[in-house]
């Protein structure tokens, strides 16, 4: 329960009331975990704000020490975990459910499933017990550490990205909006586990239940970048390995865009795959210019492979602007098809089933000649550091688009990696959020 965000949604009283009657009810069926605190019940009794108006949230800025860091983990993450084992233990859902609801719903950076997936079976259950130790009243009742027992399950450990076949066709389905290493790990298991089965036709598509749009990458994945350059290189260069895979593992591969957005690495991602088929009404486009960094899924260079000469300027446009375009309007140089809903699946399921019917459009893997130096009119920076992001984004541009398939790889991980070193990316949206939430 976030009342804060609570308060934000539906006005302080109704979301104190709101998220006391839920854990008062909790509590009388589950014991002390779930005990409403003194504070939330004379915020409920009052219905006063648990911050002034038109103010900002308060910002704690002070270090912590290994003992006091492992303190702050047992208070937060103590109950979460054993909340979610409950949950587990009861089967109130599908583990893919309960593991997006601490998403979408409590704003979690990662679903509590996949934060415990992450730490292993005994590191819960010893969080758990420290907790327990800070709250005796906790352990009581529903502690249920056996729910840990399948962790290392399909189940658990496919949490954002479902893969299914017939037989001949397979269906790889992402349920998360952004791209993370979780969804790098899953997909890659995805793809092999097709690959047992003997499947080389697939359509990948975003979950219809669970991300209604892919927006691109975690930019907090980047976080270790901003101090070590390696690292930005690492998350460049494996994800786009990853990417590759939708193109070299199978005979054919359709990226199915059917919800309001792709964006940045999400649809880097898709466009691997042989055949790309849209929503008409979907919104595509390339963000990083505007956090700012470079694409680093081979966004710099695999579209301009695929498109004639005389579309380079658009992806251009589309890459140094940052402004998104519809689906429609990117038919034959971006996507290869853009219908309404009904169709696009149609054209997916025909193009996927018999055989690649549809041409595809031809990948280059030498080197780009005649590489336009002019960009074309772009709109307003606004700002030095957009014109200083656009330059960088050019310049890898030019260099991936001038080498051969394979040797563009690095070099685009390179580019990517050296700007998340620089003052421009670190004054930036991303850079700031890391000096925010990871610095002190």
């Amino acid at each position: 329960p976030n009342p804060l965000r609570a308060h934000d949604a539906i006005g302080a009283k109704g979301a104190n009331f709101l998220t006391w009657s839920c854990l008062h009810h909790l509590a009388e069926h589950y014991g002390g975990l779930f005990t409403p605190a003194a504070e939330l019940i004379e915020h409920k009794d009052t219905g006063q704000n648990w911050y002034p108006p038109n103010h900002f949230r308060p910002l704690v800025d002070w270090a912590l020490d290994g003992e006091a860091g492992q303190e702050f983990d047992t208070w937060i993450l103590g109950p979460l975990f054993q909340m979610t084992a409950l949950m587990v233990h009861e089967q109130r859902s599908h583990l893919a459910q309960l593991n997006i609801i601490g998403e979408l719903c409590a704003q979690l950076r990662r679903g509590t499933l996949a934060v415990m997936r992450r730490h292993g079976p005994e590191r819960v259950q010893q969080t758990v017990e420290a907790y327990h130790r800070l709250f005796p009243s906790a352990a009581k009742k529903a502690w249920h550490p056996k729910a840990l027992e399948q962790m290392e399950s399909s189940e658990w450990q496919q949490l954002y990205v479902n893969a299914e076949h017939d037989g001949e066709v397979g269906v790889i389905s992402i349920g998360r909006e952004a791209y993370n290493s979780d969804v790098d790990l899953e997909l890659n298991r995805a793809i092999d586990w097709l690959a047992g089965a003997g499947v080389d036709r697939v359509i990948v598509s975003h979950d219809f239940h669970l991300a209604s749009q892919l927006v691109g990458a975690d930019t907090s994945e980047f976080y270790p970048a901003l101090e070590d350059e390696d690292a930005g290189f690492r998350v460049s260069n494996v994800w786009s390995r990853t990417a590759r895979r939708l193109h070299t593992d199978f005979a054919v591969s359709v990226g199915f865009i059917g919800g309001k957005r792709c964006l940045g690495g999400m649809l880097e991602l898709l466009l691997h795959c042989h055949t790309v088929v849209a929503v008409d009404d979907a919104s595509l486009g390339f963000p990083e210019v505007t956090l700012p960094v470079i694409p680093g899924m081979e966004g710099c260079h695999w579209p301009f492979r695929k498109a004639r000469a005389e579309d380079w300027p658009k992806l251009l446009q589309l890459l140094l602007s940052g402004r998104p375009v519809g689906a429609r309007e990117t038919t034959g140089w971006l996507v290869d098809a853009a219908e309404p809903l009904e169709q696009a699946l149609e054209a997916a399921w025909r193009t996927v089933s018999n055989g690649g019917a549809r041409k595809r459009r031809e990948l280059v893997e030498g080197p780009l000649d005649d590489f336009p130096n002019d960009v074309g009119a772009l709109p307003p920076a606004g700002s030095p550091q957009t014109e200083d992001a656009r330059r960088a984004i050019l310049a890898c541009i030019r260099e991936s688009c001038g080498k051969t398939l394979n040797d563009a790889l690095t070099v685009q991980s390179k580019h990517s990696a050296a700007f998340m070193r620089t003052e421009v990316c670190h004054r930036g949206r991303v850079g700031t959020e890391y000096a925010k939430t990871m610095k002190v």
